[in-house]
Parts: structure tokens; C-alpha cells; sequence
């Protein structure tokens, strides 16, 4: 979906594949926490230490792995910031399409995203795509930001995209298991392309 909505890109930041309830991910992924609770407490520590109450945060998908409405509720509540759900093969495998999951969600859940950010300090505004999955074309010129392969210095994915400069992966476990800001984003792409 193209949005129209203006972030400002001080307040906003990017994660995916928190993969809150999901026990299993933390042997999966050689994820540093003693169990689902410490993870659980260790993230939403991690989000708020970088998210303020009045921030955006695109989550890109498989937030959680449950489709218990009060676990989401509860979950959101605790974390800062407008919270947008770019949904992942996780969040559609437990119905986050339902009504009540995406009022949880104030509305604001999407199979992608597209837009783009206004910025004085780059030459050109820079135009996001946004899926789940890391796509091998998108629109030309946007930064693709993805999550869903869960790459990393832990990283036992087998599923690994080849490298494309301007793409790259906004999971949790590729950032140190916090949001990653607008800022960084564009650091990170600069490098990428020089």
C-alpha cells in the first residue's frame, strides 16, 4: 500500500521478527535469553530504551507467535510509540487479520508499505519499500527494508539473500535485538552504496 502519511524521520524506527510467546526461536536463532519471559521482558526493555511515546514504529512482520488477543494486547501496551504491523507469514498464520487484532493495532496493519520520507539533508526524499520478505526487485530507487530471514552474527538461516545495496534486513536479530532509527537506516544504506 502507498501511504501518504508523514513521518517525521527524527521519530521514526524499523524492527521485525520480535517473535514474542515464541519459545523455540531463542535455540532457533541463538537468541542470548534464558527463556521466553526473559526474552519477552529483554525486548520490550530494548524498544523502550529507544522509543518514545509519540515515535512511529513499523514492525515488519511475525510479531508474535500467538494468536491469544490479550498476549497482544498486553505486549503492545507495554511498548512505546504508534505501532504499524507490515504483516509476516507469523502474524497471518495466527489471524492477525482479524478485526480485533487490527484495532489492537489502531488500524494501521498492511501486507506492505510504501512511502516516502521528506528530508532536507539527502539529495533525494527517500522512498521505503517495505515486506516481509526480502524481494529480489522493487521499486527502483526505494530502500527495501525486510525482516523474515533473521541474518545476523547468530545467524543459522538458511535463507540468505544475496546482497543488494540498497536492501536490508530490520529483524531484531540483525540489530541487537532493539528498533532501528530512520537515521541509522540511512547510515547504513550510504555504506552500503559507497
Amino acid at each position: 500500500m502507498i501511504l501518504n502519511y508523514k513521518f517525521n524521520k527524527d521519530k521514526l524506527f524499523f524492527t521485525s521478527d520480535l517473535h514474542f510467546y515464541h519459545k523455540n526461536i531463542i535455540d532457533f536463532c541463538s537468541r542470548p535469553f534464558e527463556n521466553v519471559e526473559h526474552m519477552n521482558a529483554m525486548l520490550i526493555v530494548n524498544w523502550n530504551s529507544v522509543v518514545q511515546p509519540d515515535d512511529d514504529v513499523i514492525i515488519d512482520g511475525d510479531f508474535m507467535f500467538s494468536s491469544n488477543l490479550e498476549y497482544l494486547e498486553n505486549i503492545l501496551n507495554q511498548l512505546n510509540g504508534t505501532k504499524w504491523l507490515v504483516l509476516g507469514n507469523h502474524d497471518y498464520m495466527y489471524n492477525f487479520l482479524r478485526p480485533q487484532a487490527i484495532s489492537l493495532f489502531n488500524g494501521k496493519v498492511y501486507d506492505a508499505l510504501e512511502f516516502t520520507i521528506d528530508d532536507e539533508e539527502c539529495d533525494v526524499n527517500p522512498s521505503f519499500y517495505i515486506t516481509h520478505y526480502p524481494c529480489e526487485f522493487w521499486k527502483r530507487g526505494a530502500i527495501h527494508l525486510h525482516g523474515h530471514v533473521h541474518s545476523g552474527p547468530n545467524s543459522t538461516s538458511k535463507e540468505k539473500p544475496t546482497f543488494k545495496p540498497y536492501r536490508y534486513d530490520i529483524g531484531v536479530d540483525n540489530n541487537n535485538y532493539t528498533p532501528v532509527s530512520y537515521q541509522e537506516i540511512i547510515r547504513i544504506i550510504t555504506k552500503q552504496t559507497m
